[in-house]
């Protein structure tokens, strides 16, 4: 599923209602843009980390705080696209 947008003269993007419900997203959540090969990812940041809890077992250095765990999805954001080693096409419209 693609969904094709329009840059406003302010370099503004309005995500579409179906990509909106499709992604989750509600008013106020963020998303991280990542320029990965010449493509732009948009990727939500939407997690609720208590559903996480526990799932990776003890952290190695302790437990992070909220600042930590936001630094670490900051990073990541996006790694899922790059991390192509098990598709033989990229999962991006053409």
């Amino acid at each position: 599923m693609y969904w094709e947008l329009t840059l406003s003269s302010k370099g503004q993007l309005t995500i579409p209602k179906d990509m909106r419900e499709a992604l989750h997203l509600r008013p106020g959540d963020q998303v991280i843009y990542s320029v990965i090969d010449g493509q732009v990812v948009v990727t939500p940041k939407n997690v609720d980390f208590n559903d996480l809890a526990g799932m990776l077992g003890p952290a190695p250095k302790g437990p992070a705080t909220l600042d930590d765990i936001d630094r670490s999805v900051l990073a990541a954001a996006g790694a899922n696209v790059v991390d192509g080693t098990d598709y033989d096409e990229p999962d991006v419209a053409a």
